[in-house]
């Protein structure tokens, strides 16, 4: 269901090591002062956790501009998920997809009925297209009405920008018309930008900043990916503190341990650390594109993605048949053969390191040529 299986993967290819291009974490590590930090928060674990984490809150505070009031931390950005809709209990959602399979399986998990929004490989592009054509009134009155029966009796709206797997951006001027019709249908939007660390500058822009004017809106945010922490677990949502307060009835008081409170400290800390991640990654993605495109895989098709992760369509062949020959040579990557509403054959590649990328290229190659 999810990548970054490494126990799986050496029971299925008898490898002690891999590649891991399945998980779109950072491939460079956590900031270095996050393992000192470690080290020294070795002494607490002997107490418990607080169950506020308010060190952790007020750090966020300052390094994002949010109140703490406004700021609820949790055991991953999946722990959240299901504890807002434990809290929530909506009684119909609507998802886009292909998209993180989380949500769907935390609204089942209180009987929610699911409706389907299909953006398919394209992501949030053709909407925002969609969007850039109302420019008279009755194009307009036909995106509010495309929307309004997609959201026909739901209660809950989960959006994902950047989109996973597409890597796709959702629109400013879309999305605050969706902000719109939600606020006036009562329905509430989950919004998970747990990949938003990873855009370059001029792409990089927070919903975060409509909490104040919209308390039907709840933001996610990660540290998990990009300060890559997945082993310690650690995302946090931004909501209008009554919404909170409700949510603190159904968490687990002691869900962010220790270890994870003193990292995330440190991590947000570490100032330079976002942009020197940026500009590696800057430089793998760009050799990616180059050697695939020079490569001119008739079979392959790579789509363009803003984030640190990419969708390669197989054309004329079973994406599982790839998945396998990479495997056998240490390259995992994520079988996209699970996410619902994404036809065809589709892998999805993390982009990590140089190293890492020109193997993929290398593995590529030796099964198509």
């Amino acid at each position: 269901m999810h990548g970054g299986n490494l126990r799986r993967a050496q029971e299925l290819y008898g490898l002690e090591t891999f590649i891991d291009l399945s998980a779109n974490i950072n491939p460079f590590g956590p900031p270095l002062g996050v393992w000192k930090s470690l080290q020294q928060g070795m002494a607490d674990i002997v107490n418990y956790p607080d169950p506020e984490s308010q060190a952790l809150r007020k750090t966020l505070s300052n390094h994002l501009g949010i109140p703490t009031e406004s700021i609820m931390v949790g055991n991953g950005a999946g722990d959240l998920i299901f504890t807002i809709v434990q809290a929530l209990k909506p009684k119909k959602v609507a998802i886009p997809i292909p998209t993180f399979s989380e949500y769907e399986r935390a609204a089942r998990s209180v009987g929610a009925e699911v409706s389907y929004i299909p953006l398919g490989p394209e992501g949030w592009t053709k909407f925002n297209q969609l969007d850039e054509k109302s420019e008279n009134s009755s194009d307009e009155s036909d995106v509010d009405q495309m929307w309004r029966e997609f959201l026909k009796g739901c209660d809950l709206l989960f959006l994902c920008s950047p989109h996973n797997p597409t890597g796709s951006l959702l629109g400013k001027d879309m999305f605050e018309r969706i902000l719109r019709l939600t606020k006036e249908l009562g329905c509430r939007v989950l919004f998970d930008e747990s990949f938003l660390d990873f855009l370059p500058d001029e792409l990089r822009q927070s919903t975060r900043t409509y909490i104040d004017t919209n308390d039907h809106l709840m933001v996610l945010y990660s540290l998990t990916k990009f300060y890559s922490l997945p082993g310690l677990r650690l995302g946090t949502v931004f909501a209008h503190k009554s919404l909170l307060a409700t949510f603190d009835q159904y968490r687990d008081p002691w869900s962010v341990n220790v270890l994870a409170q003193h990292a995330g400290i440190t991590a947000l800390e570490d100032l330079k650390f976002p942009d020197e991640v940026r500009e590696k990654l800057r430089e793998s993605t760009a050799l990616f594109y180059q050697e695939f495109a020079q490569c001119g895989f008739s079979t392959l098709r790579l789509w363009p993605t803003s984030v640190n992760f990419a969708l390669i369509e197989v054309l004329n062949h079973t994406s599982g048949e790839l998945i396998q020959h990479l495997g056998r040579l240490g390259i995992l990557v994520r079988d996209c053969a699970t996410f619902t509403g994404l036809p065809g054959n589709f892998i999805r590649v993390a982009i990590k390191d140089t190293f890492a990328m020109q193997r993929l290229i290398e593995g590529l190659k030796t099964y198509y040529f």
